[in-house]
């Protein structure tokens, strides 16, 4: 007897499972094309992943080409234990990097990235292995060497290998990603768990999964021997998409009956998601409906004279699950499937004799379709067999027969053994989604520029052995601007050229070498120089804590500049030549500089560069103004527009006076702060300035050891009239000197 659906659900439901799968790259930074992820794999490992793909295309495939790989069996034995090995310290060192970027997404990428690499080899290796026999085909065809049959022999093995190309990637794939589960079952996922905790561990059937070796997952051949046959055509004897509504509907009463909200339309992401997670989890299919198992435990119970009362508890959850199937039964039976799900399984010992020609959805149509077996016959009769030969009808026909008469019994268990197939191909088709999104926006490279310029702008995510991780250079994880600015560059080239002396020379022997003989002193590069400017950066790198001082080191080196051009200036006054004057502006940024290439030509993108560019500059009228006055310092910034028409942190709307002056940008003396320890002094020096002034200074070590002092002078930008400059009110907003007054140095050391 069937049982009504509020039947079936009366009874208390076991305690199911939840299949979860916690997967995603979202918070991962994209590359070079600012869309994928730029990977670089180890190259240790890109190499063993080959060579166990030969030994294994070989052992799959009946090519006589690779005769010699398959006798040495050592050899593969080898390979194999290799692959294993590289793998897991590849894993281990991938894990270790998501620990220390505290992003446990750079461990599923590793994953991803390498299951991507296993899948072009396999293919990329089959495809080799065709061209090889195209090329010695073509070669035997011109020689005509070898002889016709020697010709004909390798157009067979080729045949061979094309007619059974999905059978040998799949077996490829199979057995590579079951070494690959076991590696991560074994030697990885202990350390895995231990790191980020069992949330984040991916169940093995994520990577044991058949779909992601299959060419075509929907395929009537890969269905049968994957999993269960079905096809998706109005036609077709069981169909896909009805079954699993059937199970989604089950399962949302079961959702509901165990507390949960009912599954509707309007149902929240998050309880479709519990819905998807109960159908996935393959246990739930025999804790609901497999009787079999309780049915033989009765006879093991009697056999071992256990009680009445355990017995009568067995049987009480025979009735239960027999219930459950039954309903299902009847609904399958009630969309006109359930005779295409008995044939198919009548059908696994005899589909291969007649495919091809027929692909198993025709040997199935053959034996409930009535109407269809004419033109399925005939088609048989037109495309004979490779010998000639009619092919036998006569199994199908007795398969037809036998399928009819299928008992009740034996039709519940092709039904169960069904169902728990069609949601095996359900979960691993949802899992391969979510892995074929992931690999999809991975750019696996070994291109040389690609990885230069990847690496540089940070953005690379290297997964390499532990053998090839000395040459790795730690990331920058910040950075400073040192930008210099010589006033008036064209009226002194032009000076110099009325004199009928080089101005070429005249800047490089005044300011570019000797600034360039500094750099090395303070670790600063070259970014960028021009007739009248220098660009210079000092980077900090990670876990290297001994040289974070890129903002002390480039006001340092700010101030030796100002110096070495005031000594030449000294000379040039002598012998009547035109003297130099700078502003340097310094700007830091708590984040790496990105970088494009020209060819072979680094070129550094970074706000920093604008900004210092901005810090360095003197406004021509301030200038005007200023010419004639003796200012205590060399640099003042003012405001000119309200504080409503001021763009928060922009510096577009102040005008500054810098001549012989160093400004450094607000962010740049937090950072300086954490570098050395500064002290702060309220100055009263009526020989430097009559109104008091404060001023921060400290120490720093140079490359070589050496400490040099620094002062850092604090002012407030006062807002004043575009014209007269008075003052109308002093802002929030503060601006901050290198100094280079020597007297505000002695009045410092006086002081201390």
């Amino acid at each position: 007897m069937f049982l009504s659906p509020k039947n079936i659900f009366d009874h208390i439901l076991p305690e199911l499972k939840s299949y979860k799968v916690n997967f995603s790259l979202k918070r991962l930074t994209p590359g070079v094309d600012n869309i994928h992820h730029d990977v670089h794999i180890s190259p240790k490992l890109r190499k063993s992943v080959m060579t166990v793909i030969e030994y294994l295309v070989a052992i799959h495939s009946n090519a006589t080409e690779f005769e010699s790989i398959k006798k040495n069996t050592s050899g593969w034995t080898n390979a194999r234990d290799d692959f294993q090995g590289i793998c897991v310290d590849v894993l281990l060192n991938a894990i270790n990097q998501a620990k220390l970027q505290k992003e446990y997404q750079v461990d599923f990428l590793a994953q991803a990235a390498l299951t991507k690499l296993i899948m072009e080899e396999i293919r990329n290796r089959f495809e080799s292995l065709v061209e090889h026999y195209k090329n010695i085909i073509r070669k035997n065809e011109v020689s005509r060497s070898s002889g016709i049959k020697t010709v004909i022999l390798l157009k067979e093995e080729l045949s061979d290998l094309l007619n059974n190309r999905r059978r040998i990637i799949s077996q490829v794939a199979g057995e590579l990603f079951q070494f690959l589960v076991e590696i991560q079952k074994q030697d990885v996922q202990n350390i895995r768990e231990s790191n980020f905790g069992s949330a984040i561990s991916l169940p093995g059937t994520f990577f044991s999964n058949p779909v992601i070796n299959a060419e075509n997952s929907s395929s009537d051949h890969f269905l049968i021997e994957a999993y269960v046959l079905f096809g998706n055509r109005l036609n077709d004897p069981i169909k896909y998409t009805p079954i699993i509504d059937l199970l989604q509907n089950f399962f949302s009463q079961v959702h509901h009956k165990n507390g949960r909200m009912e599954i509707t339309e309007s149902t929240s992401p998050e309880d479709m998601k519990q819905l998807s997670g109960l159908i996935n989890e393959i246990d739930n299919m025999d804790s609901l409906f497999n009787y079999f198992e309780y049915e033989k435990k009765i006879k093991e119970y009697k056999n071992n004279k256990k009680s009445k009362d355990e017995i009568l508890c067995l049987k009480n959850e025979v009735k239960i699950r027999k219930n459950r199937l039954n309903y299902f039964y009847k609904k399958i039976k009630a969309i006109k499937m359930i005779d295409g799900i008995i044939a198919s399984f009548e059908i696994q010992q005899i589909y291969r004799d007649y495919c091809p020609p027929l692909n198993p959805l025709e040997v199935l149509k053959y034996l409930v379709s009535p109407k269809e077996r004419n033109e399925i016959a005939g088609k048989l009769k037109r495309l004979k067999g490779s010998d000639g030969k009619a092919t036998d009808l006569k199994p199908l026909i007795r398969a037809a027969k036998k399928q009819k008469k299928t008992k009740n019994e034996i039709r519940r268990q092709y039904l169960f053994q069904y169902l728990k197939g069609i949601v095996c191909y359900h979960r691993d088709l949802h899992n391969y989604k979510i892995l074929k999104e992931a690999m999809d926006w991975i750019n696996l490279t070994d291109d040389e520029n690609t990885l230069r310029l990847s690496r540089i702008n940070h953005t690379l995510y290297d997964f390499l052995h532990s053998s090839e991780q000395t040459d790795v250079e730690k990331p920058v994880v910040n950075h400073v601007i040192l930008k210099t600015d010589v006033r008036g560059s064209t009226d002194i080239t032009h000076q110099i050229k009325e004199r009928g002396l080089n101005p070429a020379s005249y800047f490089s022997f005044n300011f570019f070498n000797p600034i360039t003989e500094m750099l090395s002193e303070y670790g600063a590069e070259k970014v960028f120089i021009e007739g009248d400017a220098i660009i210079l950066s000092i980077f900090e790198k990670e876990d290297t804590p001994k040289d974070w001082y890129a903002v002390a080191r480039a006001c340092g080196l700010a101030i030796n500049m100002l110096m070495i051009t005031q000594r030449y200036n000294a000379k040039s006054k002598k012998h009547r030549l035109p003297i130099l004057e700078q502003g340097i502006g310094i700007c830091y940024r708590n984040t790496p500089p990105t970088y494009l290439f020209d060819g072979d030509n680094q070129i550094m993108i970074s706000p920093a560069i604008n900004l210092a560019d901005r810090l360095s500059g003197c406004t021509k009228s301030l200038r005007k103004k200023f010419a004639e006055k003796k200012l205590p310092f060399n640099l003042y910034v003012y405001q000119r527009s309200s504080d409503e028409n001021m763009n928060g942190s922009s510096d577009d709307q102040l005008s500054r006076y810098n001549v012989n002056g160093i400004e450094l940008n607000p962010e740049g003396f937090d950072k300086l702060k954490e570098e050395i320890n500064l002290q702060k002094i309220r100055c009263h020096a009526p020989d430097i300035q009559d109104e008091k002034f404060v001023v921060y200074t400290g120490t720093f070590p140079t490359i070589s050891g050496k400490y040099q002092r620094l002062v850092i002078r604090e002012a407030e930008i006062p807002l004043v009239s575009n014209d007269a400059l008075d003052v109308i009110r002093m802002t929030n907003r503060k601006y901050f000197e290198v100094c280079t007054n020597r007297k505000l140095y002695e009045f410092i050391k006086n002081a201390n």
